[in-house]
């Protein structure tokens, strides 16, 4: 039995490591539902929604991912 303890150990660190990445991976949903607090945060969600609208009428694909490169 005291032999298999280092191995135990060793394996532990990948495991834990494993645990963690899925805990963080798993959605969040309390935030989600959260409505924004500020409502500031709530302006510019609309105004991002009206420019989406925009360019989906004007028949302009959205960009993969919502950065901007410069």
């Amino acid at each position: 039995m005291a032999q298999l303890l280092p191995y135990a150990l060793f394996l532990l660190c990948p495991i834990s490591m494993g645990v963690m990445m899925w805990m963080m991976m798993r959605p969040n949903r309390s935030q989600q539902a959260t409505p924004p607090a500020d409502p500031r945060i709530a302006e510019l969600e609309s105004q991002v929604n009206e420019l989406r609208a925009a360019l989906h009428a004007r028949g302009v694909q959205e960009p993969e991912s919502g950065k901007t490169g410069g």
